[in-house]
């Protein structure tokens, strides 16, 4: 039963996109699959990059958060479907609801 939202298409949540994917790479790695970001800024120190990918109902949004000039965090949070499809042409990276 808990299964059927997500079934149906109408699943939003949280989507870990396997942060060991690209844990350690320089941002160029993921530039390379998804392009340039749609959004930059830094928290507590550290810069972030966004992409944003879907459209204002089906929205996913791609973080990474860098420790220097690596890559420390990779996640996706907004519709598990699109994100999951992104999360595909990135790799092959796997994809799970927190």
């Amino acid at each position: 039963i808990l299964a059927a939202p997500a079934l149906a298409g109408c699943s939003v949540g949280a989507l870990n996109l396997g942060t060991t994917n690209y844990k350690g790479q320089p941002l160029s790695a993921v530039i390379a699959k998804l392009g340039s970001p749609e959004e930059q800024q830094t928290i507590a120190g550290q810069k972030t990059y966004t992409w944003v990918r879907g459209n204002a109902l089906q929205e996913c949004r791609i973080r990474v958060t860098m420790a220097g000039d690596v890559i420390d965090n990779y996640e996706g949070t907004g519709d598990v479907n699109i994100c999951s499809q992104y999360g595909a042409l990135s790799g092959g990276l796997k994809g799970y609801l927190d």
